[in-house]
């Protein structure tokens, strides 16, 4: 375990906000999420060190590890059918406003996992896979990423040797993750090419349902998910390590899967059954949640993209 600054400001000042389950084992230890009392940013603080994270990410179970040989239940192989449908809006968001021939285009996705979206930018796009590249250190999600033509490197991000300029650089739900946060976005910032931009999906810690389901809110994720942002500490910290914030937008699906997901924790916690009653209340807040999120400040989750500062 490793009790770390904050990111933004380098402060150890916290205060406590709240203890969050593990969702793969409820019967464990909870962990704490602390404020920073410099910037806001919200944090697993302690934490597990990143030798220890791999045993806290159930491959079989993990839903983006998932694939059609190791799903075996109705909830794994809808997951996957509807996550293939979605996979054609997020390739769109992250190619928007690209001024390059597709052809020439690069692409590089940090936990790429088994490499789903990069693959369906290849087929919408026409992006060569030799210029589709990923970074993810789960080895058997990797080996699936490179069975599929992908370039991928089990290094973390501030540690890859990529001797190429992107594009595009992809966080979708990854930077959350990433123990050495500021070296991967200091890497981010050099492989970018001029023009280049970050396309980034994470929680909001601010949002209708966060707030709604507190400590039992899915998104937390604790101990995986290191970091919960909102739009003003995602900007702080993008504006350190030499980004500017482009764009501000959510992504709807996330809130649909924050509030379904979050209602079944909930009431398992509880000691109540996902019935008819647990499907009401999860449409009712999924509809108070999207009505909330018209406002990308309260969205469940937010997509920004953002490009390097010049100088």
């Amino acid at each position: 375990m490793e009790t770390v600054p904050c990111p933004i400001t380098g402060s150890r000042e916290f205060k406590p906000l709240l203890q969050a389950p593990d969702r793969f084992n409820l019967h464990g230890p909870s962990w704490q999420l602390a404020r920073s009392s410099a910037s806001g940013l919200v944090m697993l603080n302690p934490r597990p060190e990143a030798n220890e994270m791999a045993a806290h990410y159930p491959a079989e179970t993990y839903d983006p590890f998932l694939t059609r040989t190791n799903s075996s239940s109705l909830r794994d192989k809808a997951y996957l059918a509807i996550s293939d449908v979605l996979l054609a809006g997020k390739a769109r968001m992250v190619m928007k406003g690209m001024r390059k021939p597709d052809g020439s285009a690069k692409v590089l996705e940090v936990g790429c996992s088994t490499g789903r979206l990069l693959i369906r930018i290849q087929r919408d796009y026409g992006v060569p896979l030799t210029n589709l590249f990923g970074v993810e250190t789960n080895r058997q999600a990797a080996d699936t990423a490179r069975n599929a033509g992908l370039g991928v490197s089990e290094a973390g991000l501030e540690e890859s040797d990529f001797d190429i300029r992107f594009d595009r650089i992809i966080f979708w739900h990854a930077l959350e993750h990433l123990h050495r946060l500021g070296e991967a976005l200091d890497r981010a910032r050099e492989l970018l090419t001029p023009g280049g931009q970050l396309i980034i999906a994470v929680p909001n810690i601010e949002s209708h349902d966060a707030r709604r389901y507190g400590q039992n809110w899915i998104a937390l994720d604790a101990p995986r998910h290191l970091y919960h942002f909102t739009p003003e500490t995602l900007g702080k910290l993008l504006e350190k390590h030499g980004f500017s914030v482009l764009d501000l937008g959510t992504w709807l699906p996330d809130t649909l899967y924050n509030v379904w997901f979050s209602e079944k924790l909930d009431r398992t916690i509880s000691g109540k059954t996902f019935s008819s009653g647990g499907i009401v209340r999860a449409a009712f807040c999924a509809a108070q949640s999207l009505a909330a999120g018209r406002d990308p400040r309260r969205a469940s989750s937010m997509v920004v993209r953002a490009m390097r500062m010049k100088g």
